[in-house]
Order: C-alpha cells, then sequence, then structure tokens
C-alpha cells in the first residue's frame, strides 16, 4: 500500500488553527484537488467536520474511536468509517491519501511512501501541527517555488519527498 501523505504547512510547522486553515491559496487547492480526485482520501473525525461533507470524486474514510459518531454519519460520499488504522491497512487498497489531521498524520507518517506538501513561506500560530520530517528518511523529489500575487498571499512551495529505500 503506498500511503502519501498531503498537506499545507506553514514555515514552523502549523496545520490549522481552531480547525481551519489559517491561509487561502487557490493555487494550493487546486492541487489537491488534482492529486486526490478519483483517489482514496483518509481523514480523521475532527478534519471531516472542518470541511463539513466528504469530498466529491473521491473515496472518503473517516477515522474515529467515537462509536456515537459513527452511527451519525449518513452523507452520501462516505466511503469507510474506521476505529482504527489496523483496520485501514487490512484492507490494503493500493493508494491512499493521508489529508489530516495531526494524530492522522503522526500515526501515519512512519508508514508513507510520498509527502506532498505545500511549504508556506511564512510563520502562523496554530493549535495543529505536522509531524516532524526526518530528512535523512526522505529524499526530496522537487520543488518549485511560487511568489505570492493578488491571489496568494504568502510566497509558498509545492514539494514533493520520496522514501529513501
Amino acid at each position: 500500500m503506498k500511503i502519501v501523505l498531503i498537506s499545507a504547512i506553514s514555515k514552523n510547522g502549523f496545520i490549522g488553527k481552531n480547525n481551519k486553515l489559517m491561509w487561502h491559496l487557490p493555487n494550493d487547492l487546486k492541487r489537491f484537488k488534482n492529486m486526490t480526485i478519483g483517489e482514496i482520501v483518509l481523514m480523521g473525525r475532527k478534519t471531516f467536520e472542518s470541511i463539513g461533507k466528504p469530498l466529491p470524486g473521491r473515496k472518503n474514510i473517516i477515522l474515529t474511536k467515537k462509536n456515537k459518531i459513527k452511527l451519525s454519519y449518513s452523507y452520501n460520499g462516505i466511503f469507510k468509517i474506521f476505529s482504527s488504522l489496523k483496520e485501514v491497512y487490512d484492507l490494503n487498497y493500493k493508494k491512499i491519501f493521508v489529508i489530516g489531521g495531526e494524530k492522522i498524520y503522526t500515526s501515519t507518517i512512519n508508514k508513507a511512501k510520498i509527502l506532498e506538501l505545500t511549504i508556506i513561506h511564512q510563520k502562523f500560530y496554530g493549535d495543529a501541527k505536522f509531524p516532524k520530517i526526518n530528512f535523512k528518511k526522505w529524499e526530496k523529489k522537487y520543488e518549485f517555488f511560487y511568489e505570492k500575487d493578488q491571489n496568494h498571499l504568502y510566497d509558498y512551495s509545492f514539494v514533493r519527498y520520496e522514501k529513501k529505500g
């Protein structure tokens, strides 16, 4: 199974505050959609609730330990609801995009093969961070830098890392 973590991250490692993104970068949203459309996306309950609905054109998997929550999710578009990563791994999907939040990223980074990151070249302060990346284990495959413009308030880069070995 190829596990891909995809996230936008501030220069100092934050990914969110109060269950929301702290920036609006249209090109990041387009990249996210292009990469995940037609794919399986795995997210935690809080991430799902922050989005408010299943992502269209994707098989949405929600990970939650709250059984009462499981029963109340009757949205069209939710593919599966699991209470453990083992249940997800046991299905042996070809590829899964992990889309957040902090706990899910932290729990899956060691099994991940690819990190698809948008690095915002600005410090933000929130309450959710991306896990520390051990760069000895990862090889940067590309980085594309973009300057801020009328639609993007911050400089940012699209970066892909692949696990070595």
